[in-house]
């Protein structure tokens, strides 16, 4: 688990994939964090998809009732994705322009979900 967001006030954790899930529950058993995002590795929009990986938070969810867990799934620079994202309850990180991140901010806010900018690595 990484340690709590400041802006969020949620520690975040990645799901690799089902493979992954027994160690992230593990962990969220350990955080004392009430609110914990589940991300997905990068791409994993297009590696997992948007309703497995829907499922994967789910089933997280389903242990730990007493958290509020949100997934956060990576849509690489496909706003497509994210609009898939959006409709199964999942927020969206994304690496695109200005003008499609505002239009996808705006659609977000109507589905009651968030998206947000990816983090740049050295390797992209």
């Amino acid at each position: 688990m990484a340690p709590e967001d400041r802006k969020t006030k949620a520690a975040e954790a990645v799901i690799e994939g089902a493979a992954s899930l027994g160690a992230v529950t593990a962990a969220l058993a350990e955080c004392p964090a009430a609110r914990v995002v589940l991300a997905s590795p990068p791409g994993g929009a297009i590696t997992l998809g948007p309703l497995f990986f829907r499922k994967l938070v789910d089933l997280a969810a389903a242990r730990f009732p007493d958290k509020a867990l949100r997934g956060r799934l990576d849509c690489a620079d496909r706003p497509g994705l994210a609009l898939a994202a959006f409709r199964h309850g999942l927020d969206a990180a994304i690496d695109t322009d200005d003008e499609r991140f505002r239009r996808l901010q705006e659609i977000a806010r109507a589905c009651g979900q968030r998206v947000t900018r990816k983090q740049a690595t050295g390797g992209e």
